[in-house]
């Protein structure tokens, strides 16, 4: 039963995250990381975390292309460089945190983008 319900919990998972994260821009990969443990993904933190942004990527770039008819794109123009190369100095910092810390700063995260959505 057990190899019938994790496939059905990841689909579903991902379903969501794709839905999050087109409907509102981000949170796709925070559904796909509760996904990945709710379903006892037996995924190390540091490997779920480079799967989920493996992921988010493609989501993300879906999702930017329908978005494009409704955002000027001089507008985002001045966030692509500093995103990539903050994204660039994550992913390097990743492979250098403890697994420890990892779930820590990742909860520090939700609960600070959670009070940003509130605030």
């Amino acid at each position: 039963m057990k190899k019938f319900i994790v496939p059905v919990i990841l689909a579903l998972g991902a379903i969501a995250a794709g839905f999050v994260g087109g409907f509102i821009g981000t949170g796709g990969g925070i559904v796909l990381m509760f996904t990945l443990g709710l379903a006892g993904d037996k995924i190390e933190i540091r490997d779920r975390f480079a799967l989920v942004i493996t992921v988010i990527t493609p989501l993300c770039l879906i999702s930017a292309l329908i978005y494009n008819r409704n955002v000027d794109l001089t507008s985002a123009a001045p966030y692509i460089l500093p995103g990539i190369i903050g994204g660039a100095v994550g992913a390097l910092l990743l492979c250098r945190i403890k697994y420890s810390w990892l779930g820590r700063l990742f909860a520090i995260m939700v609960i600070f983008a959670g009070l940003c959505f509130i605030l």
